[in-house]
């Protein structure tokens, strides 16, 4: 049975948007300066999505799938000023942005048994503590009481850019052509998607950080939670 949680419990700031918007980078910022839990959900797709490879690839086994998810001992938690992903006892935090990893994860977020799976867990991560959320469907799904919705987006041409340079700063070979594809592919399978499509809760706010340097759209989603931060 999911528990939901109200939200006069604590401050639930739910930040949704499509990969290269810059969402994790700015959250990760943003829950720091305001000592907040922080969850990057799509991490604990990573997360099934690294088990489901390390397994020859479970796609199309998504009962096995959510018994797997159920059952992982995942923790999302801040080292030195950073986040760190554990699996089962061992750090992952960059196993889970391969790019093998994150289209598995595409696929296996589509399978309606892995969401189920997971989402009492989002939705009890941190207790009582005040939390931020980085996900697809946070703001629709996971915490629609949430008292500040953001959708964060940008272009699919600087996305594709910013992912990129990411990776060509990790000594990897990239094609921008190739990844441009790929992430269009991955925008289409998340907002089609039967179960929790990505897209905008009809209250959140668009941030579209096309323009903006990192420094400015973290400023500008620090904004926007300030004035409920000020009131608890």
């Amino acid at each position: 049975m999911i528990t939901k949680r109200t939200p006069l419990d604590r401050l639930v700031v739910a930040v949704d948007g499509p990969a290269g918007a810059g969402k994790g980078a700015v959250c990760r910022w943003v829950a720091l300066q305001y000592d907040f839990e922080y969850l990057d959900t799509g991490a604990i797709y990573r997360a099934v999505a690294l088990l489901s490879l390390q397994h020859g690839g479970l796609a199309d086994q998504p009962d096995r799938l959510a018994t797997m998810a159920r059952e992982m001992a995942f923790v999302f938690s801040p080292v030195d000023g950073r986040f760190v992903a554990s699996l089962d006892g061992a750090d992952v935090t960059l196993a889970l942005r391969q790019e093998t990893v994150s289209m598995e994860a595409s696929r296996v977020a589509a399978l309606g048994p892995v969401r189920s799976a997971l989402l009492d867990f989002q939705r009890n991560y941190g207790g009582k503590k005040n939390i931020l959320l980085d996900g697809r469907d946070i703001g629709t799904v996971v915490w629609p009481e949430a008292q500040r919705k953001i959708f964060l987006t940008a272009s699919l041409e600087e996305r594709a850019k910013r992912r990129a340079l990411e990776l060509q700063e990790k000594g990897e070979t990239v094609s921008l052509p190739g990844l441009l594809a790929e992430m269009k592919l991955r925008d289409a399978r998340d907002m089609a998607r039967a179960h929790a499509p990505m897209v905008p809760a009809d209250d959140a706010i668009i941030v579209d950080t096309t323009f903006m340097t990192l420094e400015e759209s973290q400023h500008q989603v620090a904004a926007l939670i300030a004035p409920l931060y000020q009131e608890r």
